[in-house]
């Protein structure tokens, strides 16, 4: 997290859930109070704050530039009450309109890509540092040796070409929400 507040740019992958940088405050409570064995309320209560704060980056000035890859899948995640995931996607489709956010949609059908080994975070830092993150159920790992973020860039690279273009998923999205708008 300290490397991502003062990030130039943040490239993020994500299979299972919307990124955290762009979760809302509802949403991000159900992420935590799923979490198994169970947090206690005070924890959950920290952990969102925590996640909150890390939202800062869409109001820094400079600005950087933020670039996401959402699996269509999560989408259609039926994650609380349908209100939950209404007003993630609203948000979501809110922060695709930045000037300095991109964001992608790997669609469903994708047969095979470059991301099914799971999340990845890429970061540059203002000294020109380059940084991956990996999470996994234990725990997380940073990369900081360049061979090993060069592979992970690499593999971002591909999964950019992979996805739909930031207009195709933005069209998605827009579907997806006059469909769930026109049932509400």
């Amino acid at each position: 997290m300290q490397y991502e507040q003062g990030a130039v740019s943040l490239f993020s992958y994500e299979s299972q859930l919307i990124p955290g940088p762009l979760q809302t405050e509802t949403y991000a409570r159900l992420v935590f109070s799923s979490h198994y064995p169970p947090l206690e309320e005070e924890e959950i209560e920290k952990r969102v704050a925590t996640r909150l704060d890390r939202q800062k980056i869409l109001e820094r000035k400079p600005r950087p530039i933020l670039h996401f890859i959402l699996e269509e899948s999560i989408l259609y995640a039926e994650l609380g009450d349908p209100e939950v995931m209404l007003a993630q996607l609203l948000h979501l489709r809110r922060c695709m309109d930045l000037p300095f956010v991109s964001i992608q949609i790997m669609p469903r059908k994708t047969s095979k890509h470059a991301g099914l080994a799971g999340p990845l975070v890429l970061l540059a830092t203002p000294d020109h540092d380059q940084l991956a993150y990996v999470e996994m159920h234990l725990g997380a790992e940073l990369y900081d040796d360049p061979a090993d973020v060069s592979a992970l860039m690499q593999k971002y690279g591909m999964l950019r070409s992979q996805a739909l273009t930031a207009e195709e998923s933005a069209r998605l999205l827009d579907a997806l929400l006059a469909a769930l708008l026109g049932e509400t």
